[in-house]
Parts: C-alpha cells; sequence; structure tokens
C-alpha cells in the first residue's frame, strides 16, 4: 500500500507539474513579473522572487482524466493546483477502467509544495520545454520532503510533463509523455 501511496504522488508530481506558452513557441513557458516586485524600467525582477512571488503561465488547475498508473494495476484520476509558485495535487484511486470503483487499499493522497522553473531545453522532437522543480513539503497531512525534477510544455491549454522520474537535476526527463496529460480546468 506505501509502495502505491508513493508511486501514485511521484506520478502527481512528475505528471502535475508546469507552465504555458508564449511568443513563437506555444509551449514555451515564461515566468512572470511579481507583482510590486519593485522593477521600475519594465524587466522581470524574478531573481529576487520566493516561491510566493511566482506568477507562471501553470497558475490554476489542472486534471489528470481517469487513465492507468504506469507499472500498476490500478487507474487514477489526479489534479493539481498551481498557485504564485506553490502547488497541491489530489489522486483518486480506483480498481476500474472507468474510475467508478474506489481502491479500497490505496488512500487518495494530498500533498503540496512549491515549484521553481527553470531553463528551456529543446528536446529531440525540437519542441522547447521547460524545466520543472519541485519540492514536497506536506504528504498527507504530515511534513515531508522530496525534491522531483522533470520538464513541462504547454500547446492548447493541455499540460504535457517529462517521461519518467527525475531524483536529480541529472537525472531529469528528456522526453515529454503524451499518453496522460492534463487539461487546464480554469
Amino acid at each position: 500500500m506505501t509502495r502505491i501511496a508513493l508511486f501514485t504522488l511521484v506520478s502527481a508530481l512528475m505528471t502535475g507539474c508546469g507552465g504555458g506558452g508564449s511568443g513563437d513557441d506555444p509551449g514555451k513557458i515564461e515566468e512572470g513579473t511579481p507583482p510590486d516586485s519593485g522593477s521600475s524600467d519594465g524587466s522581470d525582477d524574478n531573481d529576487n522572487a520566493t516561491p510566493s512571488d511566482e506568477i507562471t503561465l501553470l497558475e490554476g488547475t489542472w486534471n489528470k482524466q481517469c487513465g492507468p498508473v504506469k507499472g500498476e494495476v490500478h487507474h487514477d484520476i489526479v489534479t493539481i493546483t498551481f498557485t504564485r509558485g506553490t502547488f497541491s495535487t489530489s489522486i483518486e484511486n480506483y480498481i476500474d477502467s472507468g474510475c467508478m470503483v474506489p481502491l479500497p487499499e490505496a488512500p487518495n493522497p494530498t500533498s503540496s509544495g512549491y515549484f521553481t522553473l527553470g531553463a528551456d531545453v529543446v528536446l529531440g522532437s525540437g519542441i522547447t520545454a521547460t524545466e520543472l522543480d519541485s519540492h514536497v513539503t506536506r504528504y498527507n497531512g504530515a511534513d515531508w520532503e522530496i525534491d522531483e525534477y522533470t520538464i513541462v510544455y504547454i500547446e492548447n491549454n493541455i499540460l504535457y510533463t517529462g517521461e519518467g522520474d527525475g531524483e536529480s537535476p541529472a537525472q531529469r526527463p528528456t522526453s515529454l509523455d503524451y499518453d496522460r496529460p492534463f487539461d487546464r480546468v480554469n
């Protein structure tokens, strides 16, 4: 049961963090200028931003529809909300492919923490994704300390995340998971 809960948490983080698009590349994620940043020349002043000050195109709620959990025999629905550099996740686990029958031996885990967006990364496919580092500080109401490293890309209000896990920047995924993306809810 612990293995399912931890795998589900990591899956949510790896698939639930990301950004938005602008400019020539609709999937390129950019950080915005924090409100009241004190920048008088109109330039971005993000170097001094704290996680609670960061505004990104991730702002809002994203939902991964019912689907199979890779490497497991159950299905889940994942919801993640980004608010000014922080995130929260909720995962509902089910035994059936229609997500109607709850998985009895696994909880529906929640987590929260903060995230930062890093450099743009040009993938082998030519798409420009963005590095995303997340730090989980709460898991099911308990203090928690785990860092995850992935990439993200948004196109047409669909959030794609890195394929696989990254426990360090060197292990960051280099390709996107197109099987179960997130849809923007609001």
